[in-house]
Parts: structure tokens; C-alpha cells; sequence
């Protein structure tokens, strides 16, 4: 990124664009982590679907599991797929039945994250057979 490209995501940033404050965050995350979060927070919070995703996935590290899901159902609503995937996993629960028939609709519809949760559900749960056909559909 040239300066004169920096200095104009910066100008966006200041006008609170929530995707310039997205992309600035993640520009700086390797040298300053704690204002790339700071970012992060303040472009989900104007919407921003992939900060949304981001901040979920923060959460889910520290386990929050309730703000974890917050932040990915916001993202979901916005069609990121990973995050109902997401949403779908953490529901596993506390509704099982539900989660797995939200995860088989999303690998149909091409999630691959959906069928490497699928995939990784049933070789947990000893079904090798079940396991080996949600990973055959990632390739």
C-alpha cells in the first residue's frame, strides 16, 4: 500500500467508514494489536459484517461463548456463510438436532467450512463413514 493510499484510508477511518476501519485494523494488527481491536470493535459496531466476524471469533478465543454468538449472528444476517457456520457449532449445545440440520444445509448449499464441521462432529462421534462423505465434499 503506497502512502498516498494510506493517508486516504486513514481520512476514511476518521469519517468512521466501518470497512476503512476494518482494513486499517488489520493493516496495523501485526505492529499494534490493541488499536487494531480497538478498530475491530468500532467497525462492528457500525456494521461492518466482516469486523463482526472478526470480533466473534475474538470472543469465542476467550470463551464468550454469548458475545462469540452475538457477533456471528450479526454476521450471518449479513450472508457471511463462515459465521452461520459458526453460530450453527456453537448451538451444538445446547440444540444438537437443530445444529447439525443447519450444518447439512449449509454444506449443501457449498459451505466447506460446514462439512469440515460436519466431518470433524461425526469422526468424534466414531461415525468414520458419515465423517469420510462431509470431507469428500470439501474438495
Amino acid at each position: 500500500m503506497t502512502s498516498q493510499e494510506l493517508e486516504a484510508l486513514k481520512k476514511a477511518v476518521d469519517n468512521d467508514d466501518p470497512n476503512a476501519m476494518f482494513v486499517y485494523s488489520e493493516i496495523i494488527r501485526g505492529t499494534n494489536p490493541q488499536e487494531a481491536t480497538k478498530y475491530v470493535i468500532l467497525a462492528a459496531q457500525l456494521g461492518n459484517p466482516q469486523a463482526c466476524e472478526k470480533l466473534g471469533d475474538m470472543h469465542l478465543e476467550k470463551n464468550d461463548y454469548d458475545r462469540a454468538a452475538h457477533y456471528f449472528k450479526i454476521g450471518a444476517k449479513a450472508g457471511i456463510t463462515d459465521c452461520a457456520v459458526k453460530l450453527s457449532v456453537l448451538k451444538m449445545s445446547w440444540n444438537e438436532t437443530a445444529a447439525l440440520r443447519e450444518l447439512e444445509e449449509l454444506a449443501e448449499m457449498g459451505a466447506k467450512s460446514a462439512c469440515v464441521a460436519l466431518a470433524n462432529y461425526h469422526k468424534a462421534n466414531g461415525n468414520r463413514k458419515e465423517a469420510a462423505f462431509w470431507r469428500s465434499l470439501i474438495k
